[in-house]
């Protein structure tokens, strides 16, 4: 799904008929212990910042809805099961986007493994992590599905952060997967203090959303997401989260555009050129640096040792890339792990690079990251111009995608989006699309719009999603392949 943001209300979202012939609630909210944003306060009541947002949409709404205080895993498959029920505050992630119907952002917070104090744990990448021992993580939250992504198996699961705080503590596990946002509550809660905890490395950030059951009608999530976007703009949802200390995303859609944003009078098609421009650069660049890099002795040694240096130094200077070094029978250093436990030998990009060819745009999951990265890869030559190695770096997708969106800010009624010859997602306005296999998942006709843009070097295909027309206008990029579009919606 390219992206899919619904604007307006359907006749009739509200009407009677929703509502059960027992006179039962028409919805019900279900949530979990999650402070600041969903929690039980001093005085026993259900409060956080999400709680008053979904209360004060239901008020405008005027919706009669429950809010239920539910184990995380509990709360996630009854919503998953059971129509006339939500779910918040949950992460929209690319393996969740097809489960639910969504409406947010209603916050955002960061994925973060932290160790004892004295442990001397430390950790610079996923793959370290593997090797550090046990991690405790909440069952079926996002950060458990985070890890089953990238094939972790070394987790130990629990109901709540708090229960992963004691085994923590106890020894029973070496590692917890938490969150920076609700790390000090989670602590005085088990009963230790920030002190006897340290945060070793963030692994991703993430929005949350309120998740409807799939059977939700779209009226129902139209009217949701059109007062929130309400609430925003009349600045209710700032000051929401001002009183627990929160700073909110952006406004989304209706927000008038900012000093510097594109106009929406530019064309789309030059702002697919820019968009181009700006992503091909930056892969090029990190290319004509390694390939100087291949033919100096340094490099053409083959010894890690002389090797890592000029990395780190380009490392330093590339903040959304990692660099790699590797022998041609796959086996491979990063600046960071030094020799990994992985191979690259069956990566597609490989063989070709071993014969000789640069490659640029490949796109994989990184072995020692977890994070979908793009990959740009160059042959290391002998004298006798023999491949004797290879020099590479995997570009963070969702940084990169961060980067293009401070350098081409765009209206709130216009998104950027590129997809490798695949189909999957490689670049997006919503980084928790990055990934997404776009050519087989989402409604028919987003499907068909996906294999239309695929088909073509370049043009425009246009398709409604969720009652929302969608354009999007493409072409193709000579470097990577990747067929890059800015999306007009309405």
């Amino acid at each position: 799904m390219l992206l899919v943001i619904v604007g307006c209300i359907f006749s009739g979202c509200l009407s009677p008929a929703e509502t059960p012939a027992d006179g039962s609630p028409r919805l019900k909210l279900l949530t979990e212990e999650f402070p600041p944003y969903n929690y039980i306060g001093p005085e026993g009541n259900l409060t956080g910042s999400s709680t008053g947002i979904a209360r004060e949409i239901a008020t405008r709404l005027r919706e009669d809805v429950e809010i239920e205080l539910v184990a995380w895993s509990d709360g996630y498959n009854r919503t998953l099961t059971t129509p006339g029920t939500a779910l918040f505050s949950t992460a929209r992630t690319a393996e969740r986007e097809n489960l639910f119907r969504w409406v947010g952002p209603i916050g955002s917070y960061d994925i973060v493994f932290y160790a004892r104090n004295n442990s001397g744990i430390s950790l610079s990448s996923l793959d370290d992590a593997k090797k550090a021992g046990t991690i405790a993580v909440v069952r079926d939250n996002a950060r458990h599905q985070y890890l089953l992504a990238r094939n972790v198996s070394n987790f130990a699961l629990y109901p709540d952060d708090e229960s992963c705080v004691r085994a923590l503590m106890s020894g029973e596990c070496q590692l917890w997967l938490g969150s920076s946002v609700v790390v000090s509550r989670t602590l005085d809660q088990a009963g230790y203090q920030p002190g006897d905890i340290r945060p070793l490395y963030t692994v991703q950030k993430s929005e949350l959303y309120i998740a409807f059951n799939n059977q939700t009608s779209p009226g129902t999530v139209a009217a949701w997401q059109d007062t929130l976007d309400a609430m925003k703009k009349d600045g209710t949802y700032g000051a929401i989260l001002a009183r627990y200390g929160l700073a909110g995303p952006s406004a989304g859609t209706g927000t008038p555009a900012a000093p510097g944003v594109v106009s929406s009078r530019i064309s789309p098609d030059d702002t697919t050129t820019v968009l181009m421009a700006l992503a091909d650069s930056r892969l090029s660049a990190i290319a004509t640096s390694l390939e100087v890099l291949a033919m100096t002795s340094e490099a053409k040694s083959g010894d890690w040792q002389q090797i890592r240096p000029l990395l780190i130094a380009l490392e330093d200077r590339t903040g959304e890339a990692r660099f790699w070094y590797a022998l041609p029978d796959g086996s491979y250093y990063t600046t960071v792990d030094n020799l990994t436990t992985s191979n690259l030998a069956s990566r597609p990009y490989f063989p070709g690079v071993l014969a000789g060819k640069t490659s640029i745009g490949s796109v994989v999951v990184s072995y020692s990251t977890g994070r979908t990265t793009a990959i740009i890869a160059v042959p290391v030559f002998d004298d006798r111009k023999r491949v004797t190695g290879v020099l590479g770096s995997s570009v963070y997708l969702d940084l990169l995608s961060a980067d293009i969106s401070k350098a081409l800010p765009l209206p709130a009624n216009m998104y950027f989006v590129a997809l490798d010859r695949d189909g999957l997602t490689v670049l997006h306005s919503r980084s928790e699309l990055i990934g997404r296999q776009s050519a087989v998942q989402g409604t028919p006709a987003e499907i068909d719009a996906v294999r239309a843009i695929l088909a073509k070097e370049e043009g425009q295909v246009t398709f409604s999603s969720e009652g929302m027309q969608q354009t999007v206008t493409f072409r193709t990029s000579p470097i990577t392949g990747w067929k890059y579009g800015i999306g007009v919606e309405g």
